[in-house]
C-alpha cells in the first residue's frame, strides 16, 4: 500500500483528494448537528408521549418552549444558557431543569420570581422555593462555574420547575 504513495503524481493526487474532502466533511457535520439542534428546540417525541425540548445558547432559540413559559418568565439582564423540558401526552409540564446567568445579583432575580409564587415555601439568601399553577418552582444562586459555563463573571442561577406531588 505504501508503494503506491511513491510518486509524486500519486502524492499530489491524494492531497488534492484531502483539500477537497475535508471541507466538505466539515460544512456536513456542522449542518448536521444544527439540524438537530434545531429539532430539539422545537421538540422532540418522548417515553410519556409528549415533547422533550432541549435549548442550549448556540442553538439560537429566544422563547422558552410552550409547556414553560406559561410558568416563568426570563428576567432582564438575565441570559438562559442551557433549558431541559419534558411534557407529558397532554402538553403539560413534567419537568423542567433551567440554567441561566444574570449580570444582577441573586438578590434581583428573587424579588423578580417571588410575587408569581405563592405559597413561597423557602426563602433564603441563595435560594427561592414557592408553587405556582400547581408546580413546585426552585430557583437557586449557583456557585460552582464549570469550564464550558458562558459567563464567569455573571450571577449562575438554577430553575428546577415539578409537579406538585399530591397527599
Amino acid at each position: 500500500m505504501i508503494e503506491f504513495f511513491h510518486t509524486k503524481d500519486r502524492l499530489r493526487f491524494l492531497l488534492y483528494v484531502g483539500a477537497i474532502a475535508a471541507p466538505l466533511l466539515l460544512i456536513s457535520a456542522w449542518v448536521v448537528s444544527s439540524m438537530e439542534e434545531s429539532a430539539a428546540a422545537k421538540g422532540e417525541p418522548n417515553a410519556q408521549g409528549g415533547l422533550s425540548y432541549r435549548i442550549q445558547e448556540k442553538s439560537g432559540a429566544r422563547t422558552l418552549p410552550p409547556p414553560l413559559a406559561s410558568l416563568l418568565s426570563v428576567p432582564p439582564n438575565t441570559a438562559m444558557t442551557d433549558v431541559d423540558v419534558t411534557a407529558d401526552s397532554t402538553g403539560r409540564l413534567s419537568s423542567a431543569a433551567v440554567k441561566a446567568f444574570s449580570t444582577d445579583g441573586f438578590k434581583t432575580v428573587a424579588a423578580f420570581h417571588r410575587p408569581t409564587l405563592s405559597p413561597v415555601t423557602t426563602d433564603s439568601a441563595n435560594s427561592l422555593e414557592g408553587v405556582r399553577d400547581g408546580y413546585q418552582i426552585r430557583i437557586s444562586q449557583e456557585t460552582r462555574f464549570f469550564d464550558n459555563d458562558p459567563y464567569k463573571d455573571r450571577t449562575k442561577i438554577e430553575y428546577y420547575i415539578n409537579p406538585v406531588k399530591k397527599p
